[in-house]
């Protein structure tokens, strides 16, 4: 997006969508309740594939709030735990539905998931060196550099996320007071496209 072509807020309408039937009663499941033209949200561009995306919101009624980067970070171990894992605080509204991705999207999704996979890879490296210094000749440097291994990993494992949790945030989004609609930034390509099929 550039400064002479601005981003445009946009209200989609929603839809109620059970889609886990084990989430809280007081949790607000949501689609949108017409499918989005084939133009990307960001850049205006031809979609090449919907990607399944969804925008989860706290708060209390009424006035609800999109995650922050503390949560996102949060449902990354929620997830790898599953079941051992009890939420105390899910959020109150979440909506699922299919996004438009174009080539540059799903291009800067690649680079930020092959930036990541070497972000651990390096934190593993002191690790394997000491290790390897263990087998052939045990010594106090050997031992050093294995339990410096360990703090890295577990240092990459904790701020990983941190790194690349805003990155991961689809698109910043507004919910209705009455949850009848979610208000987003889209480009103005994306709004011309939205009217004209709405217009049908």
């Amino acid at each position: 997006m550039t400064t002479s072509n601005p981003s445009i807020d946009l209200a989609l309408p929603l839809r109620p969508h059970i889609f886990d039937s084990r989430a809280e009663a007081r949790q607000l499941q949501l689609t949108l309740a017409t499918p989005l033209p084939p133009v990307c949200l960001v850049h205006g561009l031809a979609a090449i594939e919907p990607k399944e995306q969804m925008l989860r919101f706290w708060g209390k009624p009424g006035a609800y709030r999109q995650e922050g980067v503390g949560r996102l970070l949060w449902e990354r171990p929620k997830s790898a735990l599953g079941a051992l894992v009890v939420d105390c605080n899910e959020p109150l509204a979440i909506v699922k539905a299919r996004w438009p991705d174009c080539e540059r999207c799903a291009a800067r999704a690649d680079a930020r998931v092959k930036k990541l996979i070497a972000y651990y890879v390096s934190s593993l490296i002191p690790l394997f060196v000491g290790g390897a210094l263990m087998l052939a000749r045990p010594s106090a440097f050997a031992w050093i550099l294995c339990a410096a291994g360990v703090g890295l990993v577990l240092l990459a494992v904790t701020l990983g996320p941190a790194v690349f949790a805003r990155a991961d945030r689809y698109l910043e989004a507004a919910l209705a007071p009455d949850a009848s609609s979610v208000t987003v930034r889209a480009h103005p390509d994306f709004a011309r496209s939205w009217a004209g099929q709405e217009q049908r």
